[in-house]
């Protein structure tokens, strides 16, 4: 995306009901030839009728033809491609000998940014949060149950935000619940970050400058400073500052490069169902 190798529109949205999304997110990855486009909805009120709160479909097209190529479910693609992005932004951003990630919000990103912690930094050790304690307990990897945000939050060198995306948030994490060399990781857009935190750091930086320009024209990141530039532009950069914030907005390069990758290993192995046109 920072070389200008992909081709991506902006996003457009419905909200059909309050603090609930359902994104078009189009892309094509000019080096890989992929074409596809993530149809994906965000309901935080589906955990009361025991529904996932993210689900939709990704379609891959033929980038020669333009006819449609395959369907697959976009749940686990954009856990999995959310928790990637975060990890390259760990490998470059996070203070040199980390050791401690805060977690907030255990679901479905929860448990994917706990694997990718640990695969990073197999002794790291994880404070996780959640309203419902028992997602802590279903992490797939070990973690420190802590009864409020802040026992999380201080003193940790990575901090990841994962709770729900909704129109009226009231960010608690300020500046001084933060340790002096930091990463932070929000991903659910200002739910768990207050500007505050934004304005202290040496570093901010977004995945994409324009959808966070038009996020805010929607009443989302209210007061944070303007980015320093985008993800891709930073980690091409040799600075090494010490507090950074990475705000991965969710971009459907990601989910195509993942779709297309899903797509050619399903196709080796013979795996998935073939529908006549």
């Amino acid at each position: 995306m920072a070389r200008g190798d992909v081709e991506l529109p902006p996003k457009p949205g419905i909200h059909p009901r309050e603090n609930a999304f359902i994104h078009a997110m189009p892309a094509y990855l000019r080096g890989a030839d992929v074409a596809a486009l993530k149809w994906v909805s965000g309901y935080p009120s589906n955990k009361e009728r025991g529904l996932p709160y993210i689900s939709g479909l990704i379609v891959v097209n033929d980038s020669g033809t333009g006819l449609p190529v395959a369907i697959m479910d976009a749940a686990e693609i954009t856990a999995a491609r959310t928790a990637a992005a975060s990890g390259v932004c760990i490998r470059r951003f996070a203070p040199s000998g980390w050791q401690t990630a805060a977690l907030l919000g255990c679901g479905e990103q929860g448990r994917y940014h706990a694997l990718v912690l640990a695969a990073l930094n197999p002794r790291v050790a994880i404070r996780a949060y959640d309203p419902d304690t028992a997602s802590v307990e279903r992490l797939p990897v070990e973690a420190e149950a802590v009864s409020d945000p802040r026992d999380a939050v201080h003193g940790a060198d990575i901090v990841v935000t994962a709770g729900p995306i909704v129109e009226a948030p009231a960010p608690p994490i300020m500046s001084d619940w933060l340790a002096e060399a930091h990463l932070l990781l929000p991903i659910d857009f200002d739910f768990y970050v207050h500007a505050d935190a934004i304005a202290a750091t040496e570093l901010f930086v977004v995945d994409d400058v324009d959808q966070f320009e038009y996020y805010c024209g929607q009443g989302h990141f209210a007061d944070w400073r303007p980015p320093d530039g985008s993800t891709g532009e930073a980690l091409a950069s040799t600075s090494a500052p010490a507090r950074v914030a990475c705000v991965n907005l969710g971009v459907g390069a990601l989910d195509a490069a993942f779709a297309g990758r899903v797509l050619a290993e399903a196709a080796r192995a013979g795996a998935g169902v073939t529908v006549s046109l």
